[in-house]
């Protein structure tokens, strides 16, 4: 059994895979003073109440945008399952093909994004990852990643807005029915989730316009639940697309 695990700014992503087959997948919220034995206890209780069992579990790998959590984190899943995890860093095989400026600024967490896309549905495709920060992705129509554009992710365009607004008082993401609000509570919402949907969508199509062709459309991200059912039908949601492309990355690398 394989464990992926997607460590973003906001949440953990675990996955547990059999080959390709992801059997379960867990979250976790990132509190940077959990100390390692609070990451072991975390590990082995989700393990036990998923009745999956920790002595089939063969790699790790993990991605990482949190540095101050990695080394605690490596160190609780080898005590608490024996098995020495691979972190996404140089020299790690990919199958990714980079064409961009500084190919060593590009995050670890992209790269199981990029590999999980151009793996299951192949390119050009546009790849929007909605999380603390949202990205639009590039892979080209010969398969390789050409550009990222970032932006304030939906929960931190909230936070932002309502801590340095007076009068606007911090709420909860919720997409309202209609974008045609007539109350504060909907006028936020509807900006910052129809707004999101609405910008991902226009960079998508700056992107074709810019290259010109089209590419498949693909939503991932924690906070894609949120714009997954309002933005146009081309756009496909894959909820788990890091952990499966952070589990292709790991077949690849299991015979070094």
């Amino acid at each position: 059994m394989n464990v992926c695990i997607d460590v973003g700014n906001t949440t953990i992503g675990v996955g547990f895979f059999e080959e390709d087959k992801l059997l379960e997948r867990l979250t976790f919220t990132v509190d940077l003073k959990k100390t390692k034995d609070e990451y072991v206890f975390a590990m082995k209780r989700a393990i036990k109440d998923y009745g999956l069992d920790p002595k089939r579990i063969e790699h790790i790998i993990f991605s990482s945008v949190v540095p101050s959590i990695n080394e605690p984190l490596g160190v609780a899943l080898y005590e608490a399952f024996g098995v020495k995890p691979t972190l996404i860093a140089p020299g790690i095989k990919t199958g990714l093909i980079i064409h961009v400026d500084n190919p060593s600024e590009i995050g670890n967490d992209l790269v199981g994004v990029l590999v999980g896309a151009k793996e299951k549905y192949g390119y050009p495709c546009v790849i929007a990852d909605l999380g603390t920060a949202s990205k639009v992705l590039f892979i080209d129509k010969d398969g390789a990643f050409t550009s990222c554009v970032i932006l304030a992710g939906l929960s931190l365009s909230m936070e932002v807005l309502t801590k340095r607004a007076a009068l606007l008082h911090e709420i909860s993401l919720k997409r309202p029915k209609t974008v045609y609000a007539r109350n504060t509570v909907d006028a936020l919402n509807a900006g910052a989730i129809y707004g999101q949907a609405d910008m991902i969508m226009g960079i998508a199509k700056r992107y074709e316009e810019t290259v010109g062709y089209e590419a498949k459309h693909i939503l991932t991200g924690g906070d894609a639940r949120f714009v997954k059912d309002i933005v146009d039908d081309s756009w496909i949601y894959e909820p788990n697309l890091c952990v499966e492309g952070l589990n292709s990355i790991l077949r690849r690398n299991e015979d070094k």
